[in-house]
């Protein structure tokens, strides 16, 4: 029986709650949790006994606090986590935590990484594309933390323009999830996966907490006139030998230059 591709409104409860994982989609190793905290519900525990995780402040501030360290995040800031961290995620006001996850045993410290520091790193953080598909990428969980199969970013478009061009794909060593987000109504984008496009895995409009499991396949996407398609890319390698690389891909033959 074909899994699930598309995650509906995955920001919608409050705490710290697993959305995607291998139990409910085809992946095999790369998670997906969201933490949402307010007032109401203002903490929520934390552990990752054996996987390594990189934590992704969307919106607000607040504290992890994991081992006996504290962490205070705000916007994009993210906390990478090697398994074996137990503690709590807290909150004054509002906290949105995205985090992946994916299988590993090496054990380490936390590394934090501040998006102020990042955004200003020309290695992690630059404008990519052409005309119709200008997009800025910001680099989170790369060579700058010592991940063992985690990579993951940010992706910013320009209004009205394609991103993931040219179509490219990484079916034989990592799986891809697409978070969108910053999308306000009445804004939306319009994703594509596939291997045929005459018979794609998925192609619809895709609106902002939705969430795209890419597990084969090309996968660009567009934005509609007047607005942009953000998101959040996570990705882990299939096996933990593979080479932990962004730029591992293949692009549609089209689409060489």
């Amino acid at each position: 029986m074909k899994k699930n591709v598309l995650f509906k409104n995955t920001g919608s409860n409050k705490g710290r709650n697993w959305i995607i994982t291998p139990e409910n989609s085809e992946l095999i190793a790369l998670g997906y949790a969201r933490t949402i905290l307010d007032q109401e519900v203002s903490e929520a525990a934390y552990e990752n006994p054996d996987f390594e995780a990189g934590l992704i402040c969307m919106k607000g501030e607040g504290v992890i606090e994991v081992n006996g360290e504290s962490f205070a995040v705000k916007p994009y800031d993210t906390l990478f986590l090697p398994p074996g961290q137990k503690g709590t995620i807290r909150t004054s006001g509002s906290l949105d935590i995205v985090e992946c996850t994916a299988p590993a045993v090496e054990t380490g410290s936390p590394l934090f990484v501040p998006f102020e520091e990042l955004n200003a790193d020309p290695n992690l953080t630059e404008m990519l594309g052409q005309e119709g598909c200008y997009r800025k990428i910001h680099r989170l969980i790369d060579d700058n933390v010592p991940a063992k199969r985690l990579l993951g970013g940010l992706i910013f478009s320009k209004d009205g323009n394609w991103t993931s061009w040219a179509p490219h794909e990484h079916t034989d060593t990592k799986e891809e999830i697409y978070l969108y987000f910053k999308m306000p109504p009445p804004a939306f984008g319009i994703q594509l996966v596939y291997e045929d496009l005459d018979h794609p895995e998925y192609l619809g409009p895709v609106y902002e907490d939705d969430a795209v499991v890419i597990k084969r396949g090309y996968h660009p996407n567009v934005a509609i006139p007047g607005h942009a398609i953000n998101f959040v890319w996570i990705m882990a390698t299939l096996d933990p030998s593979m080479e932990r690389s962004w730029a591992g891909v293949n692009t549609q033959p089209e689409f060489l230059s």
